[in-house]
């Protein structure tokens, strides 16, 4: 009897101690799967592919009415990685190329342009996004190309607001660059029903006053400038530095007769080289006269006709909204 209460002396402490251990193991393997569980979930819901569509694009475009436009091609660019099947794809593609070519990058933006036709062949947006490939070469002194591009437009026939807007817009493009014939030609196939139809005829009016007026031809005011000091700069209509140019040549011309005429060999010499630098000097200056006036004319003419383009880049030219499906396989 002893014995037996000994071993239950000591059983039961050992008893007591295992189920303690059960106990604490439990609790640690229960942290430690509730642990794991919440980390899935905060996993779960910072995934980036549960960040809303209308939330990104939203941000896009307020970045975009910010003019942060290289900030917006990213988020654009995100939209259409996380949903390319989206509805609203399409028209994101589009802003990537209305914020490269609002950034100034002509070349970007013809190329987005282009990866937008090949994503989007039958989205109605298409043809927003070829005048933009169109106005993009003719920012990048491309006119000729910017006007292929418009005539493929209208040979593709989409449609008589946006014919008539091809049209203006070649007009435009001829008239940037002095072809004032082409430019009237271009600017008449706007029809009087079109909405282009009033700034075409006050960029008609514009062309047919620039017409009249012409340039000043380099080679022929330092002709002049040569035969007779100061004839060149009256022809570029700079009557003041025509007679400066005319006086002082004349002046040091007659007192290098009269230094030689009297004997005085030396200073008639050190005149002649002081004439024959005002009348170098009077032909060169005749001559960068006349590149001036050019240019003066020309920033001016840009000038009379930079509200119509800007008016024609603010005007839609597409719906906004395209139903195009695209499916990746």
């Amino acid at each position: 009897m002893p014995q037996r209460v000994v071993d239950k002396a000591f059983i039961r402490p050992e008893t007591s101690s295992a189920s303690l251990s059960r106990s604490f193991l439990a609790a640690i393997v229960f942290t430690l799967i509730l642990a794991s569980t919440m980390s899935a979930e905060a996993q779960k819901t910072s995934s980036p592919l549960d960040l809303p569509a209308q939330q990104i694009l939203d941000f896009a475009d307020y970045l975009f009415s910010q003019q942060e436009y290289f900030r917006a091609i990213g988020e654009y660019e995100r939209f259409l990685f996380l949903y390319p099947n989206d509805l609203q794809a399409p028209n994101a593609a589009l802003k990537i190329v209305r914020c490269y070519f609002r950034g100034n990058r002509w070349q970007r933006a013809v190329e987005a342009a282009d990866s937008f036709l090949r994503e989007y062949p039958e989205s109605s947006l298409k043809w927003e996004a070829r005048f933009l490939k169109a106005r993009s070469f003719g920012e990048m002194g491309k006119g000729e190309k910017a006007r292929e591009e418009y005539r493929s437009i209208i040979a593709d026939l989409p449609g008589r607001p946006l014919e008539s807007e091809a049209w203006y817009l070649i007009g435009l493009s001829y008239a940037k660059e002095g072809r004032w014939l082409e430019a009237d030609e271009a600017l008449r196939q706007v029809g009087s029903g079109d909405s282009r139809y009033w700034s075409a005829m006050e960029v008609q009016k514009i062309v047919a006053e620039e017409s009249q007026t012409h340039g000043k031809n380099p080679t022929l005011a330092g002709f002049l400038a040569a035969i007779l000091p100061g004839a060149g700069h009256f022809y570029c209509e700079r009557p003041r530095d025509g007679t400066i140019a005319l006086v002082f040549t004349g002046a040091f011309a007659y007192a290098t007769y009269e230094a030689f005429n009297q004997g005085h060999d030396g200073v008639g010499v050190a005149l002649a080289v002081v004439t024959a630098a005002f009348y170098g000097g009077n032909i060169y200056s005749a001559v960068n006269v006349a590149h001036k006036y050019n240019d003066r004319e020309e920033r001016r003419q840009q000038q009379r006709l930079a509200p119509y383009e800007l008016e024609s880049l603010n005007q839609p030219r597409a719906p906004t909204l395209s139903l195009s499906l695209k499916f990746s396989f």
